[in-house]
């Protein structure tokens, strides 16, 4: 799956909870694993089924953008 850019706004979450220190951890210093996200695009909207923790880490950050892999 290619890598594509996609704004943060357009990224919906499908897990309800995330673990705080992880993602202050993931803002700070960048996801451990190296991976991008794994979404599925769904009415214009980008559904996250694989990262959310990574996803929390960069609207933590101040980002306006993430880089994710879309499976469809």
């Amino acid at each position: 799956m290619p890598a594509t850019t996609v704004r943060l706004d357009k990224v919906d979450a499908t897990q309800l909870h995330l673990d705080p220190a992880k993602v202050k951890s993931i803002a700070a210093n960048g996801a451990s694993d190296g991976t991008d996200p794994l979404v599925a695009k769904y009415k214009g909207r980008y559904k996250v089924l694989d990262g959310h923790h990574r996803v929390g880490g960069a609207i933590e950050r101040g980002d306006t953008k993430i880089r994710v892999r879309q499976v469809r």
